[in-house]
């Protein structure tokens, strides 16, 4: 057997050792095209493949003869051509929640970073410091926030991250509402329709699964239904909201401030990036020692072992 990994997961010596056990490996730590991978690809029975560096598209997959798995080191899965690899007999699998603490933990991070201006501020000492002024009307428009325990989190796709969501908001005595496009219950957590978490939530997270159904999953239309001071935190793809009408609802202080990981259309010189009510982050939500050097490569290698010894992990197709 061989196996080939075409660009870096994290792999130590233990985990290259482990598939080195199933099969001859070859590393590569930089496929980014079509031809490269193509080539590479050649003679390869399983490939660790990062979708999002190099897509796995039809023109590759219609090449690969010997091919039988692909695992992702990651969680969406949206980029493969699934048509084509099914046609080929190609099996897909992913590393689903390999960093669901971390994209968690960065919802309730931005959370409090936007409500309670933590980056303006910082910003602000470092121009010229100073001590806040309670008293001050003009520092309570510009930094004053509210109170997180008792405000009511609202959350848009309970899978594992959502659902991790949920508990950390409920560990800080927030309450805790929800929408799954799936029948979904939770201990602690009320379902209700995606309106009207949007007219509920005080802070609102964006969990859903990516893909080209969720594309634009938050409008103008959405956003028209928050609350003035609501916050909307998006640590998924950027393409599920729609920057525009964000820009626009965040400028006109039709809701009171986001946090978001990723951003679509966003260039250095787009006005969203001149807002204070908004903090950036560089599609950094799982970046943590644990996600990356534990849970993904112990995933990626569980995956090969299983396919190999016939108890497959992970299957997407």
């Amino acid at each position: 057997m061989k196996i080939a990994v075409l660009n870096e997961c994290f792999l130590n010596e233990n985990h290259l050792k482990r598939l080195k056990a199933l099969g001859d490996v070859e590393i590569f730590n930089d496929t980014t095209t079509e031809e490269q991978a193509i080539e590479r690809l050649k003679g390869v029975d399983v490939a660790i493949w990062d979708g999002f560096i190099c897509a796995p598209t039809a023109k590759i997959l219609e090449t690969t003869n010997t091919l039988k798995l692909i695992v992702l080191p990651h969680t969406g899965y949206f980029m493969v051509d699934l048509e084509t690899a099914n046609k080929k007999g190609v099996k897909v699998a992913n590393a689903p929640g390999f960093s669901k603490e971390a994209v968690a933990e960065m919802v309730i991070g931005l959370m409090f970073a936007v409500n309670r201006k933590i980056p303006l501020m910082d910003r602000d000492m470092r121009e010229n410091p100073f001590e806040s002024d309670p008293g001050n009307k003009e520092m309570q428009d510009r930094y004053w926030g509210f109170d997180i325990k008792g405000k009511t989190m609202g959350i848009l796709g309970l899978g594992r991250i959502g659902s991790t969501v949920a508990t950390l908001a409920l560990g800080i005595g927030m309450k805790v509402i929800a929408n799954n496009r799936s029948p979904k219950t939770m201990d602690g957590v009320e379902m209700m329709s995606k309106e009207e978490v949007l007219k509920k939530a005080d802070v609102v997270s964006i969990n859903v699964t990516s893909g080209a159904e969720t594309e634009q999953f938050i409008s103008e239309e959405e956003l028209s239904l928050m609350r003035p001071a609501a916050i909307l935190i998006n640590v998924d793809q950027g393409k599920m909201v729609d920057t525009e009408a964000l820009y626009k609802a965040l400028s006109k202080n039709k809701i009171a401030g986001a946090g978001l990981d990723q951003v679509v259309g966003l260039t250095k010189d787009h006005p969203i990036l001149k807002l204070d009510n908004v903090v950036f982050t560089p599609h950094a939500g799982s970046s943590t020692n644990e996600s990356f050097r534990e849970n993904l490569p112990e995933l990626v290698v569980s995956a090969v072992e299983g396919f190999v010894g016939g108890t497959s992990k992970n299957l997407i197709n």
